[in-house]
């Protein structure tokens, strides 16, 4: 075998351009099978490759049972129950409860995934040199019943839910008003809970502590509302005898009881005490149909709405709907009747007091009083009094204002023209 001499070496001729490209083209396929041969054995082996972690941690090099492993025990650190605080209460709703379950073989295949999606060595090599040098990230996430999650919710709820109370006033044994604070309700709105802990509960960020803030439901009757109200404004009593028509009567002035009426406001009899039908309780009594005396359902609720109306009258409020009957009434003076129809005539007034009124109603022993509550400033010392020119069957009336036995206001309402009863025999 012959020799070479290092000194008979011709370095000129490898260092020209054809000998560099040479030396080169060398180190490139060097490079490309050493690369070839590290993929073709990661790609072969059971190791998580370079560069992937599972939410920020390394995990590159873990075997199958060890990335299995190391999921499991991310669950179990990050799954928790769900806890709920309401003022001084607390609430709490398991992992079990709602079948909460972390995807760890997802995970697991995720990551060793990479560098081994492809059937090509060229491809996974280029995806394991990318995942060695911008890393790769394994999220952990996790599934559960929303129908379960709904159901504790929903439970949850039915401890915290509340319905309004209404503030109401009352009548002491002396006549003076006692005034009750209405009660702020409270609801959950559970299917916007349950929308806010998707993300939390899926990708295992669990909140420590979800404060929970139900919607105040404000009452139709608020404490402010009943505040002011410190007097009986106005008030007045007919009597009927006991019956059907005394069940009637009773039923309507129910329905108008611990009724407010704001500044402002406007009051409809009709709206207020509905239908007057046989399933509402009511009994065929005496009406007048057409200038008649007849029996119909309902009858004597005419009563009601006329003993409201000269209640109101006295407590300065303003009519305005009325309408007289076609007779004058035995149950109040002439001119100072208010009838009423399902659908048909209503009696209505309006509350242009700067405060709130207050309805309350009694029936005892066959007498119908309606009492309007209110602020005795509103009426400014005025003492008023109803008054009548004019025949029984043409009557006017004056709602006339007093202070000190002086008239301060006198106020014209209207001028009523009756008719005489037609007689009942001459029904057809």
């Amino acid at each position: 075998m012959q020799s070479v001499k290092v000194e008979d070496f011709d370095w000129k001729s490898l260092l020209s351009v054809k000998g560099v490209s040479a030396v080169a083209a060398i180190a490139v396929m060097f490079v490309g099978a050493t690369a070839f041969a590290v993929s073709s054995s990661i790609t072969s082996s059971e190791r998580v490759i370079t560069g992937v972690k599972a939410e920020g941690i390394e995990i590159s090099g873990l075997s199958e049972s060890g990335t299995i492993k190391y999921f499991n025990d991310l669950a179990s650190e990050k799954i928790k129950p769900l806890t709920f605080s309401y003022g001084d209460r607390t609430f709490s709703i398991t992992p079990a409860e709602i079948n909460l379950k972390p995807n760890v073989e997802e995970a697991v295949d995720e990551a060793f995934s990479y560098g081994r999606s492809s059937n090509s060595l060229i491809a996974n090599m280029k995806d394991q040199i990318k995942c060695a040098l911008n890393g790769r990230n394994v999220t952990l996430t996790a599934v559960y019943d929303e129908n379960l999650l709904n159901d504790k919710l929903k439970a949850i709820a039915d401890q915290i839910n509340c319905q309004p109370v209404n503030a109401y006033c009352l009548l002491d044994s002396n006549g003076g008003v006692s005034k009750y604070a209405g009660v702020i309700g409270k609801k959950l709105d559970t299917e916007t809970i349950a929308n806010s802990l998707k993300t939390p509960l899926t990708s295992l960020n669990i909140p420590n502590n979800i404060v929970l803030t139900p919607e105040d439901i404000i009452p139709f009757i608020t404490t402010e509302d009943v505040m002011p109200i410190d007097s009986i404004i106005g008030q007045y009593s007919t009597r009927f005898n006991p019956g059907d028509r005394g069940d009637n009567i009773a039923i309507a002035a129910y329905a108008l009881n611990d009724r407010i009426v704001k500044p402002g406001w406007t009051f409809s009899f009709n709206d207020t005490v509905g239908e007057r039908s046989y399933s509402a309780g009511y009994k065929n009594a005496g009406v007048i149909i057409n200038g008649r005396p007849d029996i119909d359902v309902g009858g004597g609720v005419c009563q009601v709405s006329s003993t409201l109306y000269n209640a109101i009258l006295l407590a300065g409020l303003t009519p305005t709907v009325r309408t007289a009957h076609f007779a004058p009434s035995t149950y109040v003076e002439p001119g100072r009747d208010a009838t009423v129809a399902d659908g048909q005539i209503d009696f209505q007034f309006r509350n242009d007091l700067p405060h709130s009124v207050y309805l309350l109603t009694g029936v005892y022993n066959s007498t119908l009083t309606v009492y309007v509550l209110g602020a005795k400033s509103d009426l400014n010392g005025a003492d008023i009094r109803i008054e009548r020119e004019g025949s029984a069957m043409s009557p006017s009336i004056y709602r006339v204002y007093y202070r000190d036995g002086k008239v301060i206001k006198d106020e014209f309402l209207h001028t009523d023209v009756y008719e005489e009863l037609k007689p009942a025999e001459e029904r057809q």
